[in-house]
């Protein structure tokens, strides 16, 4: 590791889109902290993502951890700062409509998607401002479209999206920039779960966004501050939604 090398940290990276995330990251050369509720998944993607990256820290535990989110610092400090944070780690569960949704499950999902990706980032910002680094939100349409069944999951996502231009707006002065990225619907765990016993195998794997990935990367973060992008858009000149 040298002082020039660039710093990665992504949560819920054991799998899915989050390690096809780290993929591109590693093999562009930066150094990686991988973060996962499942330690066997994350020290299997910590071994993978070895062969490419010229670091990976791997630090297991719920994203809603405050000692779990100190450890993700300290291990990007460790390798010596932070260039871009991908908040990716997300809860759905199984989908169902409003009116049989028990709300105080809410308590459950809005520390997941929205405050502990929020607590992380003040975290994170200080390192970030160092280097002028980009914040990276996980986001879905379903935080722009009434989909039955999906209310609860897409307010959290509504909300993550206001506060990601809010702090896009607030962290110029400091350097940092954050944009949002939608990747479509895909063949993961997450979205298995949401549909339990039902064949999604219709549905892309994550790998379809990799293409975007190296888009995204390439940008100067300033010229992406607070743009939404829909990471499956067949052509990179497009992918900015307006």
């Amino acid at each position: 590791m040298t002082e020039s090398t660039r710093i990665a940290l992504i949560t819920g990276a054991s799998r899915g889109l989050g390690l096809v995330i780290a993929r591109v990251l590693g093999q562009r050369g930066y150094g990686l902290v991988i973060g996962g509720r499942d330690r066997d998944a994350l020290a299997a993607a910590a071994g993978e993502l070895s062969a490419c990256a010229p670091a990976v820290l791997p630090v297991a535990g719920d994203i809603t951890d405050a000692q779990v989110r100190a450890n993700m610092i300290d291990a990007a400090r460790q390798l010596g700062g932070l260039n871009v944070l991908v908040n990716n780690a997300s809860q759905l569960g199984a989908i169902g409509p409003l009116m049989a949704f028990d709300v105080p499950r809410f308590g459950q999902l809005f520390p997941v998607n929205v405050g502990a990706p929020m607590v992380l980032t003040q975290l994170a910002v200080p390192l970030l401002s160092e280097r002028r680094g980009l914040i990276v939100n996980i986001t879905s349409d379903a935080a722009t479209a009434a989909y039955p069944g999906w209310g609860p999951y897409g307010a959290t996502k509504a909300a993550f999206e206001l506060l990601t231009r809010t702090l896009a707006s607030e962290l110029r002065e400091q350097g940092v920039s954050a944009v949002l990225v939608d990747p479509g619907d895909m063949r993961t765990r997450m979205h298995q779960e949401a549909f339990p016993g039902q064949d999604i195998s219709d549905r892309p794997l994550p790998e379809v966004t990799v293409p975007f990935w190296k888009w995204l990367f390439d940008q100067d973060p300033d010229a992406v501050r607070g743009e939404r992008f829909a990471a499956q858009h067949e052509d990179a000149r497009w992918l900015q939604q307006v």
